[in-house]
């Protein structure tokens, strides 16, 4: 009887501590659908007023960005500091705005580069938004970012997890 109850007691803290570390082990044991876009689409970063609309429903707890990807080749980080350009995003729960921001990019923002393409985050933020499962997120060009315009042909903008453990 000992030993059942002293396994059942492995058990119950073993799955409590695997729901509370669910993020980590997502990204150990499952990386490529953990990191995996919630949305990805087109944006212009050379004109004013160029905007995307997105339907965001997260697939874990954790800290999201809204990033700029595109291809490139051997580009060296400090290519990615004192961006120009501003962007306003808003986010949106069931047509009432939640929050909405104009922001200028960090001097030098988060930035990365895999196989052959880079990532910019230009923002990040929480989702659940506010509590809100489902939300929706207008990000507009307000000022062109004209440090990329090498890229825009190939640019695209996506919403993925910006988790990274520790």
């Amino acid at each position: 009887m000992k030993k059942i109850l002293f396994l059942l007691f492995i058990i119950i803290a073993l799955g409590y501590w695997a729901n509370a570390n669910r993020n980590e082990l997502a990204v150990w044991f499952n990386t490529d659908s953990f990191y995996r876009p919630i949305y990805t689409g087109n944006i212009n970063v050379l004109q004013s007023g160029s905007t995307i609309h997105a339907e965001l429903k997260p697939s874990y707890d954790v800290r999201h960005g809204f990033f700029i990807t595109f291809p490139c080749e051997s580009v060296m980080p400090e290519f990615f500091s004192g961006l120009d350009g501003s962007i306003r995003y808003t986010f949106r729960a069931e047509g009432v705005e939640l929050m909405s921001k104009a922001v200028s990019f960090p001097s030098n923002p988060i930035s990365g580069m895999n196989d052959d393409h880079c990532d910019i985050a230009l923002f990040t933020f929480d989702l659940p938004f506010e509590g809100h499962e489902s939300i929706t997120l207008d990000v507009t060009i307000e000022s062109p970012i004209t440090k990329l315009a090498a890229y825009q042909k190939e640019m695209k903008c996506e919403v993925s997890p910006a988790y990274w453990p520790k």
